[in-house]
């Protein structure tokens, strides 16, 4: 298929910021090689614990601080302070070598990473047609995740040389992203509700309803997030090297590199909670099948099903939060809905590991139970979360989003 076709209604705004995102990701290694930096300074596991909830929860603090800047100052204004003082949080970083500036720029650094995100999701959103914004942020996350998977490399290259190596690469990449977003048109912050206003519009919070969807999204990233914990655990566990755990994760990336892109032409005409639901249940599911016992077929099967998942849900989740808002709060509802999964990274982790170590078929059996409850409250709940937001010009439809009367949505037992 012709590469125009994916591309096409890309505009110079979109362009820029996918662009953005992927130096973004390409230098964001810093936080993954924080242990080895901190390591090489003489700090002990303790403080290095410390240190890692400290720029985990900054990184949380970072996409929830997203959108209420952006409302304040207007996306591009956020976009470059956020860019800058990443950059300037990592130069300094590798001047200043005691643990509490060290850890206190770290944080400053993972907040900017992290926020610099839903911004960019903004700019995607509103600057596509209805008809390609599912398409557009399939192509945000493509460089996303093509930066994100050369960025390790890239740091362990910078690391062989010198820690203080990986520090100044972040800096940079994080200069040249913040360049980039200068040829950004110039958005005006959110202005004072008119007298004539409804309190949907003028008022500067999600609602109730888009908030608990967020928030049940995010479940699918706290199942997710098993992958970097209980998962490791499990394959080696039943007595496969760390060969095949790396080869189950490379398997991840290629797929959604190589499958994302063109599921998006069919899952943009979709109602925006056929793949939502889908993609919760695949990934709920790709990890449910442990059940049945860990051996290499299951394994893989696994991997495919959560991979599934992700590549359903991920672009359609960030149209989904873009139509649910009123106009000029899609950043605040992207915050919103990026917090919710930064939490669910963070806690996903951690949690699976504690279970496993209660019963090894514990975390699985949680991931069933999460599908369970979780895909039909969101099949529910997820018309009513776009029905709360104004109508947008270019939906007619809101609460059901884009591809409600056309064929193929699986769903809703239509043939194309």
């Amino acid at each position: 298929m012709r590469l125009g076709s994916y591309t096409e209604g890309m505009t110079r705004p979109i362009a820029l910021v996918c662009l953005g995102i992927f130096v973004n990701r390409l230098g964001g290694f810093f936080v993954l090689f924080l242990t080895l930096v901190l390591a090489d300074r003489g700090y002990g596991t303790r403080q290095i614990t410390v240190a890692l909830i400290v720029v985990a929860t900054a990184g949380v603090l970072g996409a929830a601080a997203a959108g209420p800047v952006a409302a304040r100052l207007g996306v591009r204004t956020a976009l470059l302070l956020c860019g800058a003082t990443t950059a300037a949080g990592a130069f300094a970083c590798a001047a200043l070598r005691d643990f509490g500036p060290t850890v206190a720029l770290a944080a400053v650094v993972s907040a900017g990473v992290q926020a610099y995100s839903p911004l960019a999701q903004t700019v995607v959103g509103t600057s596509a047609t209805a008809e390609r914004r599912v398409a557009m942020f399939a192509v945000y996350r493509l460089c996303l995740n093509v930066g994100a998977s050369v960025g390790p490399v890239l740091g362990a290259l910078l690391l062989a040389w010198s820690p203080a190596a990986v520090l100044i690469g972040n800096g940079l990449a994080a200069t040249v992203a913040t360049l980039l977003v200068l040829p950004l048109p110039r958005t005006p912050a959110r202005p004072d509700p008119a007298p004539g206003d409804t309190p949907a519009a003028g008022r500067g919070r999600v609602g109730r309803d888009f908030a608990v969807a967020a928030v049940l999204l995010s479940v699918a990233s706290l199942v997710y997030a098993q992958q970097t914990g209980v998962l490791a655990l499990a394959v080696t566990g039943a007595g496969y090297s760390t060969g095949v755990y790396g080869g189950l994760l490379t398997l991840n990336a290629v797929v959604v590199i190589l499958v994302e892109v063109p599921l998006s032409r069919f899952t943009g005409r979709w109602q925006r909670r056929t793949p939502l639901v889908l993609g919760t249940v695949c990934v709920c599911a790709g990890y449910a099948v442990n059940l049945a016992g860990i051996s290499l077929p299951v394994l893989i099967l696994g991997v495919l099903t959560w991979t599934l998942g992700e590549v359903l849900m991920s672009p359609v989740a960030a149209a989904f939060a873009t139509e649910a808002a009123p106009p000029g709060q899609e950043p605040l509802h992207l915050s919103f809905l990026s917090m919710c999964q930064t939490v669910g990274y963070a806690v996903g982790p951690a949690a699976g590991v504690y279970l496993y170590g209660r019963s090894p078929t514990l975390p699985w059996l949680l991931c069933a139970v999460l599908m369970v409850l979780t895909a039909p409250a969101l099949y529910h709940l997820l018309p009513r979360a776009q029905r709360a937001g104004r109508a947008r010009d270019d939906c007619q439809d809101p609460c059901t989003g884009l591809g409600s009367v056309d064929a193929g949505d699986p769903l809703q037992g239509r043939r194309g």
